[in-house]
């Protein structure tokens, strides 16, 4: 079994997923900053940092399972992303393509 902290990052990765695939279906760009996905959430998962959704959210993007924007490169703010779920990333929730080991896996 993998160490706690491994299995609480890849669950908060897939939330992540879940959240941006929620808003996209409800309507409008499905575009969703790293603090509203904190704020949506901190109260399921105990103890979370806005740090971590950062984290997970630049981890997704470099996966090509988001579309990461940085809603502050103007004034050189790399904390302010932004995420959307991508084609590739919606493919990993429907479970079309093989499942990716830092993400959690709901088959398993």
């Amino acid at each position: 079994m993998p160490p706690l902290a491994t299995v609480r990052v890849r669950h908060l990765r897939r939330r992540v997923l879940d959240v941006l695939r929620a808003a996209a279906r409800a309507g409008g760009e499905g575009r969703l900053g790293a603090t509203v996905l904190f704020e949506y959430l901190f109260d399921e998962i105990d103890g979370l940092s806005v740090g971590e959704v950062r984290d997970a959210v630049t981890y997704l993007g470099e996966k090509g399972y988001v579309e990461v924007t940085n809603l502050a490169e103007h004034r050189g703010d790399p904390a302010r992303l932004a995420a959307r779920l991508s084609a590739t990333g919606i493919d990993l929730l429907d479970e079309t393509i093989p499942p990716d080991p830092g993400v959690e896996d709901p088959r398993a």
